[in-house]
Order: C-alpha cells, then sequence, then structure tokens
C-alpha cells in the first residue's frame, strides 16, 4: 500500500495538483475550501470522500489552462501541370497482325498412278520456281492411250481427205453430164423442127427424146451423188473434231503426269514417297507465293467508324475516301533486331468480326520483304496513320474528366473549361478548347478538384 501511495505521490499529475491547491488557499475560494475541510473533520469518511472527489473536480474546472481559436487557414493544393501549346499532330494506330500469301497454288494429282520420280527440293520450306518439275506419275498406259488417239485421228483424217477427192471428181462428173443434157436438148429441138417440116420422121424425134431423158437422169443422179457426198465429208468432219478433241485430252493427261510449281515460292505441307500411289484429285501440298506476301490485320471498330464517310469529320471526309491506298508501316521484331517494311492498303473485309469488333483489312508488301527473309506466317506490328488533326493540344487521359473538362490555372486558383476530344495518340487525348498559348494546364486530377481551390504549382 505505501509502494502505491508513494507511486501516486511521485506522479506528474499528482504533483501539479499539489501545486494547483497550493496557489488556491492564497485566495478567498482557498479560505472557504479551509473552512469546510475544517468542519468535515467530525463528519464521517464516506461523505469526506465523496467531499473531496466533487471539490477536486471543480479544482481541475477552474484551474484549467484557457485557449484561444486559432484563425482559418486556407488549404493550398500544389498540382502538376503543362504547358498550352497547339500543335498538328497525325497520330499512329498500333495494330497487330499475320503475314500471310496473297496468292496459294494447291498441287493436286489429276490422274490416278504411282509417283515414279520425285524432286529432292518438293519438301517443306523449300523455294521452288515456277515451272519446275516436282514429281512425276508413271506415263506408259497415257503414252499408249495418247497414240492410239492420235492413230485414231489419222484415220479419221484419211477418210476425209478421200471423200473430199471424190467430190472433187463427182463434180467434174456432173459438169460432164450436165453439158451432154445441154447437148441432147439441142438434139431435141432441132428434130422437132425438122419433123414439123416434114423432113425427119416421128421416130427420130422420139429417140432423141429417149436419149435427152437418159442424159437428164445421170445428171440427177451425179447431183444425187455429189449431195451425199457433202453430207459425208460433213460427217467426217465433225468425227474428226471429236477425234482431235480426243486427242487433246489424251495428250493433257500425258501432260498432267508431270506435276510442276505453278508460280515461284516456298513449299508446304508436303508427304509424299518415292512410289506412293496416288488418287486422282488428291492434295500433294501447297506453294505459297514468296513475292506477293500481305499483311493481314484487324482496325478496331471504333477506329474504322472514324475513317468512314458519314463519321469523318469536314476536314477529313477527302482523307476518309482515301482510305484503300493509304501506305502503313510494318515492323517485325527479330529480337533486339527490328525491321521495317512499307505496305499499302488493298482492301478491307465484307464484314465485321463479331467475336472481336474489328474490321478485316488486307496490306499489300513491298516485293523486297520476301527477299530480307519475311515470310507467310509471321507476327508483325502494323503502323496504322491517323488522320492530321489541326490546332490541338495533346493532354494525358488523367488531365480529362469524365465529363470532358479539364482544369487550368489562372490566379492561382482553378478554372473548369469544356473541352472537345477529336483524336487519341497512344494514351494522350487530342482536344480544342478555349485556352490562351502557354496557360497552365493541370496533367493530374485528384480527389475533391473543384473550380476556385487555390493551388501551387510544382
Amino acid at each position: 500500500m505505501k509502494k502505491i501511495i508513494s507511486f501516486f505521490t511521485s506522479h506528474t499529475v499528482w504533483k501539479t495538483l499539489i501545486n494547483r491547491i497550493e496557489g488556491i488557499k492564497k485566495t478567498s475560494f482557498g479560505d472557504l475550501v479551509i473552512n469546510q475541510t475544517v468542519k468535515l473533520k467530525k463528519i464521517p469518511l464516506a461523505s469526506a470522500i465523496i467531499f473531496f472527489s466533487v471539490l477536486i473536480s471543480i479544482l481541475i474546472v477552474k484551474t484549467r489552462p484557457e485557449t484561444q481559436a486559432q484563425p482559418k487557414i486556407e488549404k493550398i493544393w500544389p498540382v502538376a501541370v503543362i504547358s498550352a501549346e497547339s500543335i498538328d499532330m497525325q497520330p499512329k494506330i498500333t495494330i497487330y497482325g499475320e503475314v500471310r500469301a496473297s496468292r496459294m497454288a494447291l498441287i493436286r494429282s489429276k490422274l490416278r498412278g504411282k509417283i515414279v520420280s520425285l524432286n529432292p527440293a518438293f519438301k517443306d520450306g523449300n523455294f521452288v520456281e515456277s515451272g519446275i518439275e516436282l514429281l512425276t506419275i508413271e506415263r506408259a498406259r497415257y503414252e499408249h492411250q495418247t497414240a492410239e488417239k492420235r492413230a485414231d485421228l489419222f484415220h479419221s483424217e484419211a477418210i476425209l481427205e478421200e471423200l473430199k477427192k471424190e467430190l472433187i471428181f463427182e463434180e467434174k462428173l456432173k459438169i460432164v453430164a450436165k453439158k451432154q443434157l445441154d447437148i441432147s436438148n439441142r438434139n431435141v429441138d432441132r428434130i422437132s423442127a425438122l419433123v414439123s417440116q416434114g423432113r425427119e420422121s416421128k421416130q427420130l424425134i422420139d429417140d432423141t427424146k429417149s436419149k435427152y431423158a437418159t442424159r437428164e437422169q445421170d445428171y440427177l443422179l451425179k447431183g444425187q451423188r455429189v449431195s451425199k457426198l457433202e453430207a459425208k465429208i460433213k460427217q467426217q468432219e465433225a468425227l474428226y473434231d471429236k477425234k482431235a478433241a480426243t486427242l487433246a485430252i489424251a495428250e493433257t493427261e500425258l501432260s498432267e503426269t508431270v506435276i510442276r510449281s505453278p508460280l515461284n515460292g516456298f513449299v508446304s505441307d508436303v508427304s509424299l514417297a518415292f512410289g506412293q500411289l496416288l488418287e486422282s484429285g488428291e492434295t500433294v501440298g501447297r506453294i505459297l507465293s514468296s513475292k506477293e506476301l500481305e499483311v493481314r490485320f484487324e482496325l478496331p471498330e471504333a477506329d474504322y467508324g472514324r475513317f468512314t464517310k458519314n463519321s469523318a469529320s469536314k476536314e477529313n471526309k477527302t482523307e476518309a475516301k482515301d482510305l484503300i491506298g493509304r501506305i502503313l508501316t510494318i515492323n517485325w521484331n527479330l529480337g533486339s533486331e527490328q525491321l521495317s517494311f512499307n505496305a499499302k492498303l488493298s482492301r478491307i473485309g465484307a464484314e465485321m468480326n463479331p467475336e472481336t469488333g474489328g474490321v478485316e483489312m488486307f496490306a499489300s508488301l513491298q516485293n523486297d520483304a520476301s527477299e530480307l527473309g519475311l515470310r507467310a506466317g509471321a507476327f508483325v506490328e502494323v503502323v496504322f496513320p491517323d488522320f492530321i488533326y489541326r490546332n490541338v493540344y495533346e493532354l494525358p487521359e488523367r488531365a480529362v474528366t469524365d465529363e470532358n473538362y479539364i482544369y487550368v490555372v489562372r490566379d492561382q486558383r482553378l478554372v473548369r473549361l469544356p473541352i472537345e476530344v477529336v483524336g487519341r495518340s497512344n494514351n494522350n487525348f487530342l482536344i480544342r478548347s478555349k485556352i490562351n498559348s502557354g496557360e497552365l494546364i493541370v496533367s493530374r486530377l485528384f480527389e475533391n478538384i473543384s473550380p476556385g481551390l487555390r493551388v501551387k504549382v510544382l
């Protein structure tokens, strides 16, 4: 108990209380307290404790130090700013795409047969030139077939020549028969005149008319023979054309036993072996054009909308019409090295991708791209030039409110101004607003920002 009393008596609060009591003793209130204390000696202990508790509370309230109200100081907000400078700018839209061959040839076997010759270069990844022999199918059956069709054609040609010569001979005989008929006709006229004069007998006129009828019959038969030969010649000509077409088919099939590359390019998807039996129409590989490369990519719907005629502004309508033919930059990253190529936007897809919302586009690469090693299937970066925006301000996204306002510093106070967002450049907005050149714009908004705040520029 003594230790507890010793602890409290040594405490700073206790010492402060004793000092205050000593000061109160010297006042009239102190005299009153001393007199009451003397009287309390006759009061029971419990009442005395209550009295002293109330007394100490009063002493603490009466002796508390007086505090004076401090004047309210306006808070100064530190802000980061950028200087407003009007510029002309053409942003770049960065998209990723894939290189593909704009021309591709499927190599198919048009005939059924066994592979008897296979070019060693006809393997995946190898470069082959147009017209080079890739493989050969056994030719014996097709050679025999061609020889047979050629013989049929020669036979048909010989018959046709024979008929034509016979027609020429028959036409000459017809001419002779016509002359004989004319002579007989004149004899009939002459004998008829003599008979009418009584100088010849009627028997003679009958014999003359009989000879005329014979000549006439011979002439008609010659004409019939000529007509038949002309019809046979037409039939034989048709048969000859048929034989010629059959021979052409046979020769085509014979030529198709040798499969050649239709273009310059790289071989892909080949799986063949010497002696393998191929079926008609079976695909044996692909040739991807080495010169005609293009990049396929998807332009976001929002960006595409700005390039269309209806959504483009008046100053950019001419550029929107010239979307096809726009020159793009293609970047191919090879580790730490980057190769750049020029490409021309050649066509736009007919439909939007419902999954990504993008518009499919194709850009044709220059021919030197393949010479530098670029191949189909490469993943590349497409730099798409945007419109040229004139007299705009470039601001970071965090400097613009959701309601399209910015804050400028005027006389160390914030002023809110409305803006028009006309474009984007990476993570920055391109805006137009009534801003004075060189004016300070808050570059980073903060919570509770509002017009009229006093600020300090960092």
